[in-house]
């Protein structure tokens, strides 16, 4: 008897396989990862500046960049619609904006 492995139907797998083959689109794909690393650098960051620890807090700034630079190569990989640079440069300015926000909130720690 010949065992073929196949890859259970899309409905089947998990929610992370569904995300990364692109069930859920560009854009929900997108800002669920951006809001998922938004937050996790608000709660890592709020404890740094709490325990006023710099250079923690140096480190997961630098590392949400780089995430943030990361996704946002990761759309222009992927987007496949009209006017390319116009949609980039919006999205790209929508969050750092955001992550501007989210650093102010984190230092709001500071007494």
């Amino acid at each position: 008897m010949n065992h073929t492995e196949t890859s259970p139907p899309l409905d089947e797998r998990s929610f992370m396989a569904k995300l990364l083959a692109g069930k859920y689109g560009l854009a929900l794909t997108y800002w669920a990862l951006y809001f998922v690393g938004s937050g996790l650098f608000f709660v890592f960051g709020s404890q740094a500046v709490d325990a006023e620890n710099w250079v923690e807090y140096l480190i997961i700034v630098a590392a949400m960049l780089a995430y943030t630079f990361i996704l946002i190569v990761g759309i222009r990989a992927a987007y496949k619609g009209p006017q390319m640079w116009k949609v980039m440069s919006r999205t790209s300015s929508v969050f750092m904006i955001i992550n501007i926000l989210v650093g102010i909130c984190t230092l709001g720690f500071i007494y």
